[in-house]
């Protein structure tokens, strides 16, 4: 069982982001699609890169309240997750991707230490280089798994995600509304005998 990091286990709320940038809360599925940040959650580009980007694109704000901005979507662990991970753990094989970048990860990463015990991998789109949607990024998580794409399910909050899960041959359903992992005790009975395989 391949599952998504944020809004699945993890609290994220995008529009505090676009808030936080002076932006209306809407025009934040515009932001996240912007090429550079693209490139910076592939690995591809620097946070210094990154931040000099976004810095010419919101001269309105100095360099440390770009950096607040870009955090501010990230609320912590789910109060749920460590335990539904527990569960899911005891019964079948579990791992993650997600797309993330550097400044989110000196915050997430520590938060979600105590998950390792329960995955058999964690991947993350700028240190695999590999980001979601593409399907490299699934195909790429599955090989280092030695899990085949049509006995594995992921799980997402992103419509658009889960359709470059498919794209990549996964079995693949779509969380929503997002931020509730005790709906991933729900989403598994669908897909039991799938989730199974890997043991």
């Amino acid at each position: 069982m391949l599952l998504d990091l944020g809004g699945l286990l993890y609290k994220v709320e995008y529009h505090r982001t676009a808030e936080a940038l002076g932006l209306a809360p809407h025009t934040i599925t515009q932001l996240l699609h912007d090429p550079i940040l693209a490139d910076y959650e592939k690995g591809l580009i620097s946070t210094q890169d990154f931040l000099s980007a976004w810095q010419s694109r919101f001269p309105h704000l100095i360099l440390e309240q770009i950096v607040k901005a870009w955090n501010a979507m990230l609320l912590g662990p789910l109060p749920s997750a460590e335990a539904i991970l527990k569960e899911l753990h005891a019964q079948f094989p579990l791992a993650i991707l997600s797309n993330t970048n550097d400044l989110h990860l000196t915050i997430v990463e520590p938060e979600i230490q105590p998950w390792r015990k329960y995955l058999a991998g964690l991947f993350f789109s700028n240190r695999i280089h590999r980001r979601k949607p593409d399907p490299e990024a699934y195909l790429y998580a599955l090989n280092q798994l030695q899990w085949r794409a049509e006995e594995a399910l992921f799980v997402d909050d992103n419509p658009e995600n889960v359709e470059g899960a498919q794209r990549a041959g996964l079995y693949a359903c779509l969380m929503h509304p997002p931020n509730q992992p005790e709906r991933l005790l729900e989403i598994i009975q669908s897909f039991r005998p799938l989730a199974n395989s890997g043991r």
